[in-house]
């Protein structure tokens, strides 16, 4: 196993990973290499593999309290991920035994209470403390997790409940603040209890928090107690001192987030550390880009501009080879799809030939379906329609490198068949910015409108072009006027045509006025099912839309919109948020873990179901554009069925 260790040291992840899966299958009675292997796992988010080894690790070494940290933590995100239930039912049948071998890891906690939330089980989870307690009353990361839970459990109901249950938790923390804040030898679980309850997610008294996390951080029994929290507050100190007003002065300001970031990079969890490269090319991106003078503006024709390759301002060398350095280092790590950093490194004309070669190998990767590259969450022909994405996003960046390096036809001809074969907003105004580079602006435009009208925000880019051949910006309106009714006729016929045909599951929940929706009594009707969360700000954006789409459809008794605010969403916020709304639409409260019956990974979530009940269509997230449209679309396909 020393080879595996050695790629993980040096980030080759991937390949340690099968490096580690053989040494257990050599060695299966090898517990560390069970373990070893899940913790890359996870870091992929292969996490149902991950629990089955760390499973294994543990039918082997029952007491090693960090596997029970990792068990319980795939099995939590194997359930998110796969929408599976009954990962989280599993947690709370070992949770007892978990919380015996590591009463030490408030991760446990965290991820059992979170998957009992999802299941509508948080009573069913109390009752383990319950149980846990009556053996350990003066455990002080138990005594947490029941004042965590109690709040959890008074946000399910209406009225001011939570905040007096916040303030009778804030009580017992100033009372134990009190005895321990002139005793140096106070034990690290008190000092946990006391950073963690005061931390934002329960108390919100941030100052506090600060305190009593330094004290914690500098016992000596402080084992891993401070590990998650201390992730957290510098991860909010990062996102303060870089998107905040900047101190005393823009030099503090780059100083304050470097230090930040320096010390994130000290985390041992690959997960956290990979987070922390990817915020040190944010720092740096962002560094970077204010330093750069405005860009003048012009009232001149501007077209050449739209297709400069590289399109932005040559920097320093040595600027350069920083954020050169930051995209090399967060690529390593394997964590997501880096189009993204690529094209920064394009757009100021950096290395591109390291960037062809990189975008190649994001292309082999993402046909090869190696892991790392698309999120877990994805299934089936979602996750298909993902990878094509980005296998074209691969190419287009190969393109514009191509470009860069003066191989201009062969360039041309991959934009071509990317235009061609792979029509999207993008894809046809990176072929129309190749066009006008080789001086075919009548071309150009022509890419330009047919990009617009695949809902891209290239109108001024397709007005500018015309203006250079002596067209008006109302020719380009009329271009878009024929265009787009053809365009968006075939873009419904994509959307349309994938159609998911899965029995939804049962429900019979109550609304916000005690009214039980059951499923089965729709039977007939197409139901319009929508899942939020209150936390969710495009959720509350969409709302003004929602509202209009009832009106539409009010004398409609073929038609039923319902909506769902899912775990996490407490009453007392969803009615405010209603109330404050003036919103009528009923609201079921899912306490039974119906997002994951339904396969919710994200909010906001709208399923069509069909009359014999059956998911036809489901939409993601909110675009306010051609929302109405789209909205009605899908009901006039399941009406025509």
């Amino acid at each position: 196993m020393a080879d595996a260790a050695a790629d993980v040291e040096a980030i080759r992840l991937e390949r340690a990973m099968v490096r580690y899966d053989s040494a257990r299958t050599a060695s299966p009675e090898d517990a560390e290499a069970h373990g070893r292997f899940a913790t890359v796992a996870s870091y992929f988010s292969l996490h149902a593999e991950a629990a089955r080894a760390w499973e294994r690790a543990l039918e082997l070494e029952p007491g090693d309290s960090a596997a029970w940290e990792g068990y319980i933590h795939d099995l939590r995100w194997a359930g998110i991920f796969e929408t599976d239930r009954r990962y989280g039912e599993k947690i709370l049948r070992v949770l007892p035994e978990a919380l015996r071998h590591a009463p030490d890891r408030p991760v446990i906690y965290d991820e059992a209470e979170e998957a009992a939330s999802d299941l509508g089980q948080l009573e069913a989870y109390g009752a383990i403390l319950a149980e846990v307690e009556a053996m350990r009353p003066d455990d002080q990361i138990l005594l947490h997790a029941l004042g965590s839970l109690r709040l959890q459990l008074a946000n399910q109901e209406e009225g001011d409940r939570n905040q007096t249950v916040m303030d009778s938790i804030g009580a017992v923390l100033d009372a134990l603040a009190a005895e321990a804040e002139g005793d140096p030898n106070v034990d690290a679980p008190l000092l946990y209890r006391l950073a963690a309850g005061y931390d934002f997610g329960l108390l919100r008294r941030e100052e506090d928090a600060d305190r009593w996390l330094e004290r914690l951080e500098a016992a000596p029994d402080h084992g891993v107690l401070a590990d998650e929290l201390r992730y957290w507050d510098l991860a909010f100190d990062w996102q303060d001192a870089l998107y905040g007003d900047g101190g005393d002065g823009e030099g503090d300001r780059w100083d304050e987030v470097s230090r930040i970031v320096a010390e994130g990079l000290k985390s041992k969890q690959l997960g956290e550390r990979a987070a922390w490269f990817a915020r040190r090319y944010a720092t740096v991106q962002a560094e970077v880009m204010a330093s750069l003078d405005p860009e003048p503006p012009s009232s001149e024709v501007s077209y050449p501009r739209i297709a400069a390759e590289p399109p932005g301002p040559t920097l320093d060398p040595e600027v350069a080879e920083s954020l050169f350095t930051a995209v090399m280092e967060e690529i390593q790590w394997q964590d997501g799809v880096y189009g993204s950093r690529l094209n920064t490194l394009l757009y100021f004309g950096i290395r591109p030939e390291i960037v062809l070669e990189k975008a190649v190998a994001m292309e082999e990767a993402l046909r090869a379906d190696r892991p790392g590259y698309l999120y877990a969450g994805d299934r089936g022909q979602e996750r298909e329609t993902s990878r094509k994405s980005f296998i074209d996003q691969a190419r287009v960046i190969q393109a514009r490198a191509l470009t860069q390096l003066g191989e201009i036809d062969a360039a041309g001809a991959l934009l071509d068949e990317l235009a061609t074969e792979s029509r999207r907003s993008w894809t046809l105004a990176e072929y129309g910015r190749h066009l006008l580079r080789e001086d075919r602006p009548a071309e150009a435009l022509d890419a330009f409108v047919e990009a617009t009208a695949f809902r891209g925000w290239y109108r001024q880019a397709a007005v500018e072009t015309a203006a250079a051949i002596g067209l008006s910006e109302e020719d380009v309106e009329e271009r878009l006027a024929v265009r787009g009714p053809v365009v968006e006729r075939e873009l419904e016929q994509r959307e349309l045509g994938r159609r998911i045909e899965r029995e939804a599951p049962e429900f019979a929940i109550a609304d916000q006025n005690g009214i039980e929706w059951r499923l089965s009594d729709l039977e007939g009707k197409i139901v319009v099912l929508k899942f939020w969360a209150t936390w969710c700000g495009p959720c509350i954006e969409e709302f003004p839309h929602f509202v209009e789409m009832l009106k539409t459809y009010e004398d409609d008794e073929e038609v039923v919109f319902l909506t769902v605010a899912t775990a996490g969403s407490p009453r007392d916020r969803v009615a405010a948020q209603i109330e404050e709304g003036g919103f009528t639409f009923p609201v079921l409260f899912d306490e039974q873990g119906l997002a994951l019956d339904y396969e919710i990974l994200g909010y906001p979530t709208t399923l069509y179901l069909d009359q014999a009940g059956l998911i036809q269509f489901k939409r993601e997230r909110f675009e306010e554009s051609g929302y109405e449209e789209g909205v009605a679309r899908r009901i006039d396909a399941l009406r025509r069925q």
